[in-house]
This record gives structure tokens, C-alpha cells and sequence, in this order.
């Protein structure tokens, strides 16, 4: 007889499938620049030229080119269609909508002359929403394989013997021994011989398994910023600022397989379905730093550069998960839980540096161009798990993602061009953004055309501007080192985003 239960459990730590991996590491250190509608209007590359306060999230020197007091507000609303596709055959796409409306930046400048070679003395203080991680993700369909072969990798050594059963991780390979996914082989007298096996290791090759998953992501990230900037003889502008993140992120997942063949033996002789689902929640405050200079050769040439330190965040995760493993024998199906307690964990996290450089060129009663060139490279993401209460298999997973964030990640290149048209009091925008590829798959790349306008007057300003970006990537429920079936999922976010910006100068 099979001895085999559902269970309920909670990991020590979530494995790269959810907390402290290489995608949320990723997904911390991407952030957008343009939170004001003429930034994102002109595809966020104006840095060098200044006067519009998004452009402190890039370059703080662009604060000095201010000539009076402003306040800004600029709501905006996101629509975002994600679609999945899982590789195999005849699998069709899953389309998900969600919209996300929000206040991206709010934020107010005070002008001050002083005397001497000091044109300004300016200083700002403001909210930016720098990222936002709504999402729903859905897919379905056939393919081979099944996570019960990750949680059997996992109980196997190089050399081919199992590990003991009361050493094995306690996130994936322990789990699935106590729900049945994997099981111990016993000799006749009921010991173990050393091995494991699962139901799928008998399987024809190519033996197609129903699998699904529904993914629910909430969260952003806002910054508070402080900044200072300084205008020398209209030649030389230098600027600082210290940025507090403050990032909320969860997410919830519920994937599953069964056998979708006929009969009592199905596809697989035994095995009837297999569920993993997890919820994590994630808080942190961090702390950064930002210096820009602008150098003006001529009046209407502008040539920026400015460099980020990385963010250090404290961050929390709060989450619980459950594994479940269901059999048919002799036409009974069989399976039970019992829950245990979520648990949370203190960790820090690194962002990496960034470089920007850039430049801009004022056409007199015509308008305006702008490039911008910026560098990340991704390796620099870390985590680190020494902190008070954490094991020291904490430690090492740790350590364990930090090489797979210097093995899979990469450096990357985003460049943002754009231009402004003058129409005595109205403006016509438009800009394009292009984020490289952050991964050594050369995956991970992302889009965006935009489009704006604006009016002038004598104390306040208004702006506008649509958005539209495009990101495709890879995504796989479960990761495998050897030959077995491994997931694949083609993920493609596109978003349409409009932003409205009034502005007060006093």
C-alpha cells in the first residue's frame, strides 16, 4: 500500500521560486524615471536639460536650472494586459487585465537666489512612485514533466544515492517526501536502500501532464527624496539628493498538474494531481544617494552626467505555503493536510550602481532634443541574509542566490531619446525608450514609445502623456539542474499608461 498524504507545511525560507531569487532581485532594481507627464511624454531622457522635477530622480543638478517655486502633482492610470503561453503543443495564450491608478509624483520646489556667482540655490522635496508590480498572470495547457522531478533532484546527490531523509532541504525535497511526491525504495525487510523514486520515473517519454497556474502580484515602490542643487554662472550646475524607497510588494500563486488520461491509470499509473501554492509579502525601507553635474559649452548645448550609489534596503517577507500530493489506487482516491504557521524573515538587499550620461539641444522658438544614455549592471544585486534569528542554512541559500544572481544576470544598457515641438504656449512631445536585456539568455528586454503635449501660461502649466511599453520574458514554475522536462512560459506585459501633470510656480 502506498502510504501517501496531503500536506500542508512552511518552508524555513521560500526558494528561489518566490523570496529572496534572482527575478525579485530583478525586479527591485528596475525602476522608472519619468513620474511627471512632460518627462514621460519625451521618453524620460531630459536629464541634461532640467526644469521639470522627475528629472531629479535622474540627474539632481537639472533642480538648479529653476528660476522661481513650483508645485507639481501628476495622477496617472496604468492599464496592463499580460498574456502566457506554455511551450507544447497546441497550448493556447491566457490573457489577464488589470488597471492601477495612482499619484506618481507630488513634489515642490524652492527657488532661492543668492548673490555672487550663484545664479540659484534651489531645494525640492518630493514623492515619486518609481515602480509598480501589479500583475495578474495566468497559463495553462500540456506538457511533459512535473515538479515531483524537482523535489526527486533535489533528494539525490551527484553520485546517484538519496540523501537521508532527515537531512534533506526543508523547502522542496523534505516536503514532497512527506506528501508522497517522492518516496523512499525499501528492500524486503522494509530499510531503505538508498534511493528514491516517483510515480513519473516509469513514464513514456513525452507523456503529457494538464498543468495551470494563476499568479496575482500587488505592490510598488515610492520614494521620498531630498534634494539640493546649484546653478554656477549658467556654465556649470552640480546637484544631490538622498532617496528614501519605501517598497510593498505580494504575491500569490496557486499552480497545479493532474493526469488528464482516461481510465483509473490515467497517463501515469497512480498519480492523480499535484498542488503548490504560496502567498509572500514583502516590506522594506531603503536609502540612496544621487549626484549630477550639467555642463553648458554653449547656451543651448547641454551635456549631463550623474551616478547612483545602490539602495540599501532592511526588508521582511511574510509568507506560507502548501504542497499537496493526491493518488488513485485501486480506484481510491487518497490525500489529507494539516497547516502550519507562516513564517517571516529579516534580510538586507543591495541594488546596483547606475551611470547616466547625457545630453540636449534647445532649438530658439522651435523646441528641443534630448538622449540619454544609462548603465546597470545587474550582478551588483544582493542579498544579505546575516541577520539576527536566521540559520545558517539561511546563509547559505543566501549565498547560493547570490551566485545565481552573478550567473544569470548581466549588465544593460537603456537609452531614452526624445523631443519637444513649441507652439507659442503649446508643446508637442514625443520619445522613445529602449531597456537591453538584464539576463545572460538575453531575455528580459523592454519598449516603450510615448507620446505627450502641454500648455503654458504665466503661473501654472499643464501636461499630458501616453505610454505604451512592451515586455517579453521567460518564466518557469519550477527549475530543474539535470535532463528532465523543464517549464517554459512565454510572458509578454504590455501596458498603456496616462499621466496628467499641474504645475504652480509662485
Amino acid at each position: 500500500m502506498k502510504n501517501t498524504i496531503l500536506v500542508l507545511f512552511t518552508f524555513s525560507v521560500l526558494t528561489s521560486m518566490s523570496a529572496q531569487s534572482v527575478s525579485d532581485a530583478l525586479r527591485f532594481s528596475q525602476i522608472e524615471s519619468a513620474s511627471t507627464a512632460r518627462m514621460a511624454g519625451i521618453g524620460g531622457g531630459m536629464s541634461a536639460l532640467g526644469g521639470e522635477f522627475s528629472v531629479i530622480n535622474v540627474n539632481p543638478a537639472g533642480l538648479a536650472i529653476y528660476r522661481s517655486s513650483e508645485f507639481s502633482i501628476t495622477p496617472s492610470f496604468d492599464l496592463r494586459n499580460t498574456t502566457g503561453v506554455l511551450a507544447g503543443r497546441s497550448n493556447t495564450q491566457v490573457n489577464n487585465n488589470v488597471s492601477v491608478f495612482n499619484f506618481s509624483n507630488v513634489g515642490i520646489v524652492l527657488n532661492s537666489r543668492p548673490r555672487g556667482r550663484w545664479k540659484t540655490s534651489n531645494f525640492a522635496i518630493g514623492y515619486n512612485r518609481i515602480a509598480d508590480f501589479k500583475e495578474n498572470f495566468n497559463f495553462e495547457g500540456q506538457s511533459s514533466g512535473s515538479m515531483a522531478d524537482q523535489f526527486l533532484e533535489l533528494a539525490t546527490d551527484s553520485d546517484g544515492f538519496g540523501i537521508p531523509a532527515n537531512q534533506l532541504d526543508d523547502f522542496l525535497a523534505g516536503p514532497g517526501l512527506d506528501a508522497g511526491a517522492i518516496i523512499e525504495e525499501v528492500d524486503i525487510e522494509g530499510n531503505w536502500t538508498g534511493f528514491y523514486f516517483n510515480d513519473f520515473e516509469n513514464a513514456e517519454p513525452g507523456t503529457q501532464l494538464e498543468r495551470l497556474q494563476n499568479l496575482r502580484r500587488q505592490g510598488s515602490i515610492s520614494e521620498l527624496s531630498l534634494s539640493l542643487a546649484g546653478n554656477y554662472q549658467n556654465k556649470f550646475l552640480i546637484g544631490g539628493s538622498v532617496g528614501i524607497p519605501i517598497l510593498k510588494y505580494s504575491q500569490s500563486r496557486a499552480y497545479e498538474e493532474f493526469d488528464p488520461g482516461p481510465g483509473e491509470d490515467g497517463n501515469i499509473p497512480l498519480f492523480e494531481s499535484l498542488q503548490f501554492t504560496d502567498t509572500l509579502s514583502t516590506e522594506g525601507v531603503g536609502i540612496n544617494v544621487k549626484l549630477g553635474m550639467i555642463y553648458w559649452p554653449t547656451p543651448k548645448i547641454r551635456i549631463g552626467a550623474a551616478v547612483h550609489t545602490p539602495t540599501f534596503y532592511s526588508m521582511t517577507d511574510f509568507y506560507d505555503t502548501s504542497v499537496g500530493y493526491t493518488f488513485n489506487e485501486n480506484g481510491i482516491v487518497s490525500g489529507g493536510g494539516i497547516p502550519l504557521e507562516p513564517r517571516n524573515i529579516d534580510y538586507g538587499f543591495r541594488t546596483p550602481w547606475r551611470f547616466i550620461g547625457s545630453g540636449g539641444l534647445i532649438i530658439p522658438r522651435l523646441g528641443l532634443l534630448s538622449a540619454e544614455v544609462e548603465y546597470v549592471d545587474y550582478t551588483g544585486s544582493k542579498y544579505n541574509l546575516d541577520k539576527n534569528g536566521n540559520s545558517l542554512f539561511d546563509l547559505e541559500r543566501g549565498d547560493a542566490v547570490n551566485e545565481s544572481i552573478n550567473n544569470e544576470l548581466t549588465s544593460g544598457i537603456n537609452v531614452r531619446v526624445g523631443a519637444e515641438y513649441k507652439i507659442e504656449r503649446f508643446l508637442v512631445r514625443a520619445g522613445y525608450n529602449w531597456m537591453g536585456t538584464t539576463s545572460t539568455d538575453n531575455g528580459g528586454s523592454r519598449n516603450r514609445i510615448s507620446l505627450g503635449g502641454g500648455f503654458r501660461a504665466d503661473r501654472y502649466y499643464l501636461d499630458f502623456a501616453y505610454v505604451r511599453g512592451n515586455t517579453q520574458s521567460v518564466y518557469s514554475p519550477y527549475n530543474l539542474r539535470n535532463d528532465a522536462a523543464e517549464q517554459r512560459v512565454d510572458r509578454t506585459l504590455t501596458s498603456n499608461r496616462v499621466l496628467f501633470t499641474f504645475g504652480y510656480r509662485f
